[in-house]
């Protein structure tokens, strides 16, 4: 579709809308053959091809002024199918959302991939970041479960479909390509067709807990010593329980938000897939432990309401439990940043997530500003850094610095407030979050252009997200794209 076409407009921006471009053209991919045609139009045309699944990315990656963006938003299958070695697999095409996979796989199959809880999220990006999800202390990353992707690239000039499989010769250019697709970001190697996942796929457990209890900031505000001890109980609960060998929790995920004061709580939501609940009431206890700021009880659900229940948790099938965690949200303008966390918090990581949380920004909404700290680790840290793109394997949390608003006006106060928190948590270590100390980095599929862009002198992306598997995915991409088709302001550079 060109400009003057009614949709034009609606799909040259992503759900972030502080993105938008006005490429040459926009073309809807629907099947493997028209993603050829399409990449071949483009390069026949001189045209630079970026890529789109479900128009999540954080920054502007696939804004394409004069380029062509190829939409795989109506290549949405999910099926069993089989792999190139003849194997049983399930299928999904890039251009599916979470929801389109979750719905198929467990309606039809009884399945599931331990994935992301955002339900409009594309496949084709999210996965090649690595993915993960509530069930990931369980089950692992969603690329821990990958067989073999398809991807469209182009070498010499030609394009060519490449089945790339887990089980193709160890150093092969074919075994490379798949393991880059396993954490080495969106829009670097080609354009993602297709996921193969093994048939041992996770089966979901048939009912889970959910809990979400809160925590005013009018009382935190007179107790700033609960907020402290809040902080450094949740840390430190899964600073013990999130080895690779732990077998208690594993099945426990939880999300501490620690909103701007603004918005009024400090929320902790959990998902625990066990019967008795028992260990999860054990958890909330340990959360509270010398709190003297009581808590109030309320069960998350879509959209960020609140619904009050009388008990602190509430037992539900989980295909339910993953609708009513979609937290999605409206289409308005965001930025994000991200880190691994190793260890517990540090002071100084404590101290500045009350001053920047309790501080206030005249004229500036920042109710919808907040630190989210996510359990991780477990099953994920049960791989070895090189096994897969993803090099970090062992931490214990991951946090997610967000900020959302409406008004162009508010963009540089709220990207200012982002980038003054960040610097000041991380203020020990340079204002980022170094690899390989208390921190390990951060994730991709949050992409920040904060941490610097390709053609910079050592951008600090370049090791944050990949750490030393850096080096090893330059290659891969002189392989199968030396003449930089594929590229955005965070790519993976060619080997110089």
């Amino acid at each position: 579709m060109f400009p003057g076409d009614s949709r034009y407009q609606t799909l040259s921006q992503g759900f972030n809308q502080r993105w938008s471009s006005t490429p040459d053209h926009i073309r809807l991919v629907g099947n493997e053959a028209d993603a050829v045609a399409g990449l071949e139009a483009a390069l026949d045309k001189g045209l630079r091809p970026t890529v789109r699944a479900g128009g999540h990315c954080y920054e502007g990656f696939v804004d394409n002024d004069n380029g062509v963006i190829l939409d795989l938003s109506t290549m949405r299958g999910v099926r069993a199918a089989t792999d190139k070695y003849g194997a049983t697999t399930y299928a999904v095409d890039g251009g599916a959302t979470n929801w389109d996979v979750y719905t198929t796989l467990f309606r039809r199959f009884g399945v599931t991939i331990p994935a992301g809880s955002c339900y409009s999220v594309g496949a084709g990006g999210h996965v090649c970041g690595g993915g993960y999800g509530l069930l990931s202390r369980r089950h692992g990353l969603t690329v821990d479960h990958l067989a073999q992707v398809d991807v469209a690239t182009v070498r010499g000039g030609c394009v060519e479909v490449m089945r790339a499989h887990h089980d193709d010769p160890g150093g092969s250019p074919e075994h490379d390509l798949f393991w880059a697709h396993t954490g080495g970001g969106g829009g670097n190697f080609g354009v993602v067709l297709r996921y193969h996942f093994r048939k041992d796929i996770p089966k979901p457990p048939p009912r889970v807990w959910l809990s979400s209890i809160a925590w005013p900031w009018a009382d935190l505000i007179k107790e700033p010593e609960d907020f402290r001890r809040l902080v450094d109980n949740f840390a430190s609960f899964f600073a013990r329980h999130s080895s690779a060998s732990e077998t208690v929790y594993r099945g426990l995920f939880a999300i501490l938000k620690l909103t701007h004061r603004s918005n009024g709580n400090v929320v902790l939501v959990s998902q625990w897939d066990q019967d008795d609940p028992a260990p999860l009431e054990e958890f909330l206890a340990a959360v509270e432990a010398g709190m003297r700021t009581p808590s109030t009880v309320q069960t998350y659900s879509a959209g960020g309401l609140f619904l009050p229940y009388p008990d602190k948790s509430r037992q539900m099938p989980w295909f339910q439990a993953t609708m009513t965690l979609n937290p999605s949200g409206d289409n308005q303008r965001g930025k994000y940043k991200s880190a691994y966390h190793r260890t517990p918090f540090t002071k100084a990581h404590v101290d500045a997530f009350w001053s920047w949380l309790t501080k206030d920004v005249p004229d500036v909404d920042l109710t919808q500003t907040l630190v989210q700290i996510d359990s991780y680790g477990c099953r994920i840290n049960a791989h070895d850094p090189a096994e897969t793109a993803v090099p970090q394997r062992d931490s214990i949390m991951k946090l997610q610095y967000q900020t959302y608003w409406t008004d162009p006006a508010e963009d540089a106060a709220h990207l200012a407030y982002l980038a003054g928190l960040y610097r000041d948590v991380y203020q020990a270590t340079g204002g980022i979050p170094e690899i390989d100390t208390d921190t390990d980095g951060a994730y991709v599929n949050y992409p920040d252009v904060d941490l610097g862009v390709a053609g910079q002198p050592h951008p600090a992306y370049q090791w944050l997200y990949y750490k030393q598997n850096y080096s090893r995915l330059q290659c891969v991409k002189k392989t199968w794209d030396e003449a930089n088709v594929f590229h955005h302001a965070q790519s993976i550079t060619l080997p110089s």
